[in-house]
């Protein structure tokens, strides 16, 4: 069964934080997820079957974005659900005049660093660890 990729909604939040707190504890506050679906960012979600496989979250002003978290299950990962996710995001952002968007990612993440890469990112600047 393929992924579908589609804009979250408030509905969503209960099983965004799951996912948040299970695999990857970015910033896992109801309050900051509602923030982002109600006009200060984007959140879309990858899904099969109504189950929610990954996610990725961004925040915006103005003309550039900022990339909070992209995370997939586990169960899901190594079938392009990351690289979906990022292009549905890309293009999203596309669309609303985002013209930069900025991320981190750590060093020792290579899948993700490949991922990012492969989409036309380019390294800016290093943060000590």
């Amino acid at each position: 069964m393929s992924l579908t990729v589609r804009d979250a909604s408030l509905d969503d939040i209960d099983r965004i934080l799951a996912i948040d707190r299970a695999y990857s504890p970015v910033f896992a506050k109801a309050a900051s997820y509602q923030r982002l679906l109600t006009g200060a960012g984007v959140v879309i979600l990858a899904t099969r079957a109504d189950a929610i496989c990954g996610l990725a979250a961004c925040s915006r002003v103005l003309d550039e974005a900022t990339l909070l978290n992209l995370v997939v299950v586990p169960p899901a990962r190594g079938q392009g659900a990351a690289r979906q996710l990022l292009s549905a995001l890309l293009h999203r952002l596309g669309d609303s005049q985002v013209a930069r968007l900025l991320l981190e990612v750590r060093e020792s993440n290579l899948i993700a660093q490949s991922l990012y890469q492969s989409a036309g990112f380019k390294r800016d600047g290093h943060r000590t660890n």
